[in-house]
């Protein structure tokens, strides 16, 4: 029986669940997790307070926001912070960018639909008093057996108190909001440092009602406390970029933990951040909890990081070099590692050899997963060119472009949003781009006339014109390009490597030796002096980057977008004609939500 509450956040109902007559029986009689998340609270400041009942347990700094210029770069704020606490795994498996859940919800399972899946007739609870947690995860909430959204702390510590006191759930979830609020309307001060000590307060009345079950029913509780991104230094007002106090949190548990929880790593490929990436991650809240109650851990999961009690795992699974596929981990364990990609088991080495290059690895989009004494720790990479052309839609709203990748599927892209479309990557077919389909994998380039046409060029030197208003290919085409069908482009028809269309009726085609050709398009020709070559004079900004174009999107008037063989990319401001300061930037689900979707 599932027990649902929504109440704003301008009211406070008091309101619990204490019928014991509706009392769920727990499906692991022993074992049972509360997890406490307290949102933007700094780790440091609870050592600057009196807080007896924070000291009752053993917390560690951790970090949140995935590794810094990889796939799993993500923003240091609520959606994806409580997001990857409840699924394990960061931005590149779970897709929410943001903090608005009816843009994206999880595409990852969570910890409910493990705990769920795995224990028939578990009790689960979700206190969210931040409601769009459980929105975020709404596809597993058909597992939860008491949901309760966007509460005030006081009625939430009210009512996990009652649930934990009278029905003993396998997993009690309760988050409070008190503390962020305060950090954005006064700061770090003492507004914020009283917030910490009414938590502490709060905290401490759900300890005692766990450690009053231990005492009397003979229960082992596994307590685990946890915030969401940290804040802004020295002010504590804001948090969504990506200094070190933002990504810095913090993990407490009632258990002594393993080397993982107790121990910095020092010798990883990233010491960023100071080396806060040699502390536990966010993602490893999922995997301790399946292991207190004893749910077995499996590869497919791919979850990213390895619990931190019990024996350890693979530690800090990184990546040396993504154009090589070589991982490293930390381990001591004189067992085997094993290797996983995509699932697939392909290699076993020596635990504490910590190292592996793939050198068979496909182009694409690959999960690594390494297993050792049955916990796993994984990593995503993006190792091929993940761009190949970009066009520009032709519609009223100018809002759609899309994205033709290397693995021969599209994204749709909305630019009011900014994010790709729901349901995509697809794949390229005859269906959804009408006489597109069979040239699919010689893509090379793409973009859009001033008019309704859209032109694909091709890695064999052809191009084909694209009727935007009928939706599909032009009849005749493809053709081969020449001084025919494009005056100036004949002998660099199978060098194009992106195209845009500039302001001043211009288009710029890219060429894969580091040059460019700029076309009339009034003309219908190649203007005099070209091709030319790609250097800080003529692209301000681009010289060192010439030959490592893979595409262009034309994405407005002012700016248009340059992709790396790095999957990083380059935004180029066309009104001042020179790149954008702070690039390149990585292609990541932060920068282009939605884009590197399975």
């Amino acid at each position: 029986m599932v027990y649902s509450f929504f109440f704003s956040c301008e009211t406070e109902p008091e309101a619990t669940v204490t019928d014991e007559s509706l009392v769920a029986k727990s499906a692991v009689q022993n074992k049972h997790v509360l997890l406490v998340g307290i949102d933007g609270l700094q780790y440091e400041k609870i050592a600057l307070l009196n807080t007896p009942n924070f000291d009752r347990l053993n917390i560690t700094k951790a970090y949140t926001g995935g590794i810094k210029g990889t796939i799993s770069d993500q923003a240091t704020i609520s959606g994806p912070g409580w997001t990857s606490t409840l699924t394990g795994v960061w931005i590149d498996q779970h897709h929410v960018p943001d903090n608005y859940p009816d843009k994206a919800k999880s595409n990852a399972k969570s910890l409910f639909a493990y705990v769920g899946g795995n224990l028939p007739g578990a009790n689960i609870v979700s206190i969210a008093t931040w409601g769009s947690i459980n929105k975020f995860l709404e596809n597993d909430m058909s597992y939860v057996t008491t949901r309760i959204d966007r509460y005030g702390d006081e009625l939430a510590v009210d009512s996990a108190v009652d649930l934990v006191a009278n029905q003993g759930p396998d997993l009690t979830f309760v988050s409070f909001d008190n503390i962020d609020h305060i950090g954005h309307t006064k700061g770090f001060g003492s507004e914020y440092n009283k917030s910490i000590l009414t938590v502490d307060q709060q905290l401490g009345r759900l300890i005692d009602v766990v450690e009053e079950r231990q005492n009397t029913r003979n229960e082992d509780w596994l307590i685990m406390i946890v915030t969401d991104h940290g804040r802004q230094s020295p002010g504590g007002y804001g948090h969504n970029t990506s200094t070190l106090s933002e990504r810095t949190i913090f993990i407490g548990m009632n258990k002594n933990g393993n080397q993982e929880f107790k121990t910095k790593v020092t010798n990883i490929p990233n010491t960023s951040y100071n080396g806060l990436y040699g502390y536990p991650a966010q993602t490893s809240i999922v995997p301790t909890v399946l292991r207190h109650l004893e749910i077995p851990i499996r590869t497919e999961w791919q979850l990213n990081s390895p619990p931190l009690i019990g024996e350890d795992g693979p530690r800090k699974v990184m990546m040396v070099d993504s154009s090589e596929n070589e991982i490293t981990w930390v381990s001591n364990s004189t067992g085997n590692a094993e290797i996983y990609r995509d699932d697939s088991l392909i290699a076993t080495v020596p635990a504490n050899q910590g190292r592996y290059k793939d050198t068979s690895a496909p182009n694409g989009r690959i999960n690594y997963t390494i297993k050792i004494n049955n916990s796993i720790g994984g990593i995503n990479v993006q190792n091929c060119l993940v761009i190949n052309a970009v066009l520009d839609w032709y519609d009223t709203a100018n809002n759609r472009t899309y994205f033709f990748r290397a693995d021969d599927k599209y994204v749709r892209y909305d630019k009011a949003s900014n994010m790709s479309d729901p349901g995509y990557p697809v794949a390229v077919t005859n269906s959804n781009w009408p006489g597109l389909g069979n040239y699919k994998n010689q893509i090379s380039a793409a973009f859009k006339t001033n008019y309704d046409k859209g032109y694909f060029f091709l890695s064999d030197g052809r191009y084909l014109r694209y009727n935007m208003v009928e939706d599909k290919v032009d009849p005749g085409y493809p053709k081969p390009v020449n001084f025919i069908t494009w005056p100036g482009l004949g002998l660099y028809g199978k060098k194009i490597i992106g195209a845009a269309n500039w302001y001043t009726n211009k288009a710029m085609f890219f060429l894969s030796d580091g040059r460019y050709i700029r076309y009339d398009l009034v003309k219908d020709k190649a203007d005099a002096g070209y091709p030319a070559q790609i250097n800080n004079s003529s692209w301000p900004g681009m010289e060192n980057y010439k030959t490592k174009i893979t595409a262009v999107a034309d994405w407005d008037a002012r700016y248009m977008f340059f992709f790396l063989k790095d999957n990083t990319f380059i935004k180029y401001d066309k009104s001042l004609d020179k790149t954008v300061v702070g690039y390149p930037k990585p292609v990541n689900h932060t920068t282009w939500p939605g884009l590197l979707n399975r």
